[in-house]
């Protein structure tokens, strides 16, 4: 979908144009997936059980979300084929204060008979995901401007007169399922942005699956250009924030 800027802020269109970047917005269908499939929770795709991600203390980790790479489009620099696993470390805070894991996949298998169909350690992080329900994520591609939590945004836009200032989040809020783009941050931008700014993933406030970190909160997965274009996901870095 191709951005058009608001009416209200047309003295600012050259310069929220040379912010513009594209997106994959994310909706959800709660139900069972195929083990290659995107999807939010359910089972990863895995040919063998010690494929399955430990933390440093050789615990299971807790598997949030899978990404089909050959479903998105037009985003700089992502593989164009293979499968992003997303896993954070099983506690009650959603990993907060530990490593990430990103698994990066190139090449699957969708004979069935040769993976595993359930999630052999799902029960023992259960009762800690920050969503309800297994679904399968279905992208559209979008273009967006800078949002405001981000902290560059007042400094391209300054001087924004008092109705432009009560219509700035209305406009450029970020919030949403998606990714690449740019993020919404529920308190302020993250420490991690500045050198990791681009938008692996962020799950926020939905209702289908359930999802929500904390008290309204979303997550985000940040990486740096220079490990997308050597497809490194070994540094990736994870944020969530509520209210």
């Amino acid at each position: 979908m191709k951005y058009e800027v608001p009416e209200l802020f047309k003295e600012y269109e050259e310069i929220i144009k040379t912010t513009i970047r594209k997106s994959n917005e994310i909706t959800f269908k709660a139900g069972k997936t195929k083990p290659w499939e995107s999807k939010l929770g359910g089972c990863p795709y895995l040919e063998n059980i010690n494929d399955y991600p430990l933390d440093e203390e050789n615990n299971p980790m807790m598997f949030i979300a899978q990404i089909n790479l050959s479903d998105l489009v037009e985003l700089k620099n992502m593989p164009q084929n293979g499968l992003l696993q997303f896993f954070v470390h099983n506690d009650d805070c959603y990993g907060y204060e530990y490593p990430c894991k990103v698994r990066y996949i190139e090449e699957y298998t969708t004979d069935e008979s040769k993976l595993i169909s359930e999630n052999p350690y799902e029960k023992d992080y259960e009762d800690f995901l920050p969503f309800y329900k297994e679904g399968k994520m279905n992208f559209q591609i979008n273009e967006m401007p800078m949002t405001c939590p981000c902290e560059d945004f007042n400094k391209l836009f300054d001087g924004l007169n008092e109705k432009q200032e009560n219509k700035k989040w209305d406009e450029f809020d970020g919030a949403g399922s998606r990714i690449g783009g740019y993020p919404y941050f529920v308190q302020s931008e993250s420490e991690h942005y500045k050198e990791h700014n681009i938008l692996l993933l962020q799950l926020d406030i939905e209702d289908e699956c359930g999802i929500m970190f904390g008290d309204s909160g979303n997550c985000n997965f940040f990486i740096s250009e220079e490990d997308l274009k050597n497809r490194d996901f070994s540094n990736v870095k994870y944020d969530w924030q509520c209210c």
